[in-house]
């Protein structure tokens, strides 16, 4: 009898259910942990595919429709961005009635390249005379601008206004004396050449190594006239030219029969430049 009533304690049957019973607690309990994984890897598996696509779409951009970065850099586009001005204030500076400004020398400004047009053959572009030096075992350009006109050839040079106050400008021509020189002055009518001087509206920088007479700006206007002779420095009347300006000149015949070949050398008053003066 004990043992029967031992194998039934009612007590122990009790405890051995209460044991089942929080086993099922606990993974009722565990429910929203699990849920709470599930949602957190299927948002990292979805970032994931994300950032793998936009990874192979830049790829693709870069190597299929990316635009070359050197081949902007040729267009107007860029070259028609207005310059900033270094110079801030300084007109307010020298308004001033107690600011005395100092004297400065005259400027000499030159350009890098002198380029010809046909007024013939419209399309046609020209190469810039370049010449070079050797260096080592290689090649460097030298300084040197051309000024090369005839009948059917006119120059083109573009001067960048430089320095705040001193915008006085002069275009200007100096020839070596003839013995001294290889430089070309000759016309019908003897070695002094009168040379047309026309300004054009240029507002940003002329490509002046792929230019022609059709992409000149225009209209032009006749501004005056330049005598070339051996050995003699011509100065044009001044003009006002602001600072950081772009002053694009087009010099052509005037006497039959012309022919002008002179080379400026180096950053001094040689061939053509423009002489800037004190305005402030």
């Amino acid at each position: 009898m004990p043992r029967t009533s031992r194998f039934f304690n009612p007590r122990e049957g009790y405890q051995a259910l209460n044991q089942v019973t929080h086993s099922d607690d606990e993974d009722v309990k565990d429910l929203p942990q699990a849920k709470h994984s599930q949602t957190l890897f299927a948002w990292l598996l979805a970032i994931t595919i994300v950032c793998t696509v936009l990874d192979f779409s830049m790829i693709f951009w870069d190597r299929f429709l990316r635009v070359d970065p050197r081949s902007a850099s040729t267009s107007d586009e860029l070259e028609r961005l207005p310059f900033q001005n270094p110079y801030l204030n300084l007109e307010i500076l020298y308004k001033n009635p107690d600011f005395k400004s100092s004297a400065h020398d005259p400027i000499i400004n030159t350009v890098p390249v002198i380029a010809q047009v046909s007024n013939r053959e419209h399309q046609t572009t020209f190469s810039p005379f370049q010449r070079y030096k050797s260096v080592v075992q290689s090649k460097a350009p030298t300084y040197e601008r051309r000024l090369i006109v005839t009948n059917e050839l006119e120059s083109i040079a573009q001067f960048r206004v430089l320095d705040f106050g001193m915008e006085n400008c002069s275009l200007s021509l100096t020839v070596p004396p003839r013995n001294s020189t290889e430089d070309t002055l000759y016309t019908d009518l003897g070695d002094s050449v009168v040379l047309d001087v026309w300004s054009l509206p240029a507002r940003h920088k002329l490509d002046l190594f792929n230019l022609s007479w059709s992409k000149l700006p225009q209209p032009r206007a006749h501004i005056g006239q330049m005598n070339a002779s051996y050995g003699k420095t011509y100065h044009m009347p001044s003009f006002q030219c602001e600072s950081q300006s772009y002053q694009t000149f087009a010099i052509s015949c005037s006497s039959p029969g012309c022919l002008v070949n002179v080379t400026g050398k180096d950053m001094g008053p040689s061939g053509l430049y423009m002489y800037q003066s004190q305005t402030v």
